[in-house]
């Protein structure tokens, strides 16, 4: 029988940062965090001074403890949950253009490479890197039509050991002849893809980390017949699903023009099945008060991209209103309609947007920091896995150092743990990001000495 101290295989000791509310953050001084050998947070001590650590221990060999110094503290990891792999390759060009005219302009010519496996290896090699480097933990991650470069994304995400949800994109129609496919072919492809991914976690010695989502790209690329099938597919495998919704006011009337018998756009996806508990549908910028309610009755989330919105000039998204009806939020890097893969980016953009769209009621810190967490979280159903340091959860997490050579913040002798923290979110960049766990490991990025998980 295994003893708790021969079950651990690291612990933290030092400042440790987390939302325990989306109204309070917690900041837990000389806390001891015990990570066990299955990835997972074991127990949590408070305050404990540092002549009393060897009490603290039960058992624990003390060569297993990673004393933070001052400037350093460990938050969780960051969830993107709105973020296209391809795009990175234009990412920061093209945000003088609406989305419509955005996407027929570079993305969709872009993505057309992707036809081509090896570059579709070396191209997300470097976006899941950047994403990981940003400190994001867990990804939702939209890719191409393409089924080989489909699998090259899951294996690469493997490799670097991040948590995703990866979705084979789907197009029918109202897209360039080089992206259109049948819907026997878009079903099928779809299918096949996460038979794959099934056959990729079943021969891994840890948890798996990579989810098949299902993705229809949004509802002006679907037929309805196509749709309807993705939501037969998403609820024979149990899947989880990812689209976007209500972004554009012309994607909008479009998408009605095509859906004449649908109340309205969020109807779209509920009247084809693919609106549940497991949706994250990106911006929800112009959604009607019978919209809200009717992502509320599903508990499908959203993911707020607000950096995308303010580029392509879609509008902002009422982040309040989402909040006071208690649907589930999260933040969105949507790279490339976003100019960075950063969270931090996203949690200032959605500072922005909140205090743009009404100064009294705007986002506070507390807030924004459970949306890039916790929220995340919630609204990829992963609530009781990762978002915070409570014991029974996965340890995916940041060690962030504040005082990193050529770090963006500086620090001053007034300084404290909040204040250190606050920079950070608002100064700090991946430069600070010194260590970054997934599941109780480190991860691995191309050129860095740490193992591999596989």
């Amino acid at each position: 029988m295994q003893t708790f101290a021969s079950t651990i295989t690291k612990v933290f000791y030092g400042t440790l940062i987390h939302s325990v509310s989306i109204k309070e953050i917690e900041y837990i001084k000389q806390g001891l965090l015990f990570i066990n050998n299955q990835g997972k947070i074991a127990k949590l001590v408070k305050n404990v001074a540092q002549d009393k650590i060897e009490c603290s221990l039960e058992g624990v060999d003390s060569e297993k403890i990673v004393h933070l110094n001052d400037d350093q503290f460990i938050i969780p990891g960051f969830i993107d949950t709105h973020i296209h792999a391809p795009q990175y390759t234009f990412c920061g060009n093209g945000h003088d253009l609406p989305l419509l005219e955005w996407l027929d302009t570079y993305t969709f010519p872009r993505e057309s490479k992707f036809q081509c496996k090896d570059y579709a290896r070396k191209l997300y090699t470097k976006s899941v890197a950047r994403s990981l480097r940003h400190g994001t933990t867990s990804a939702c991650w939209f890719a191409t039509i393409h089924l080989d470069a489909c699998k090259e994304l899951v294996d690469i995400i493997h490799e670097q050991g991040q948590r995703a949800y990866v979705g084979k994109v789907n197009m029918n129609q109202n897209s360039p002849d080089f992206l259109v496919e049948t819907t026997e072919s878009s079903v099928r492809d779809t299918r096949a893809f996460v038979e794959y991914v099934k056959d990729v976690n079943a021969t891994l010695t840890h948890k798996p980390l990579v989810t098949p989502i299902i993705t229809p790209r949004f509802a002006i690329s679907c037929n309805s017949e196509l749709l309807t099938e993705l939501g037969k597919l998403a609820k024979e495998y149990d899947l989880p699903i990812q689209s976007h919704l209500c972004e554009n006011m012309n994607e909008i009337g479009f998408t009605m023009s095509l859906f004449p018998n649908s109340a309205n756009y969020t109807s779209v996806y509920a009247d084809h099945g693919l609106l549940n508990d497991r949706t994250i549908m990106a911006h929800c910028v112009h959604m009607k008060d019978e919209e809200l309610d009717l992502m509320k009755e599903k508990n499908a989330g959203i993911s707020h991209c607000a950096n995308s919105n303010f580029n392509l000039k879609s509008g902002m998204a009422n982040v309040r209103e989402m909040l006071n009806r208690d649907i589930k939020v999260g933040l969105g890097t949507d790279v490339a309609g976003g100019y960075s893969p950063s969270i931090l980016e996203a949690f200032r953009a959605s500072r922005t947007c909140s205090v743009a769209r009404d100064m009294e009621t705007s986002l506070v810190v507390a807030e924004l920091f459970y949306l890039a967490t916790v929220g995340g979280a919630r609204v990829m159903e992963l609530e009781d896995t990762i978002g915070n340091f409570v014991v029974g959860k996965e340890f995916d997490a940041i060690l962030v150092n504040t005082a990193v050579d050529n770090s963006p913040v500086d620090i001053f002798d007034h300084d404290n743990v909040e204040t250190k923290f606050e920079k950070y979110l608002f100064v700090g960049d991946d430069r600070n990001n010194e260590k970054i766990f997934v599941q109780g490991r480190e991860v691995r990025l191309p050129g860095s000495e740490v193992a591999s998980r596989k």
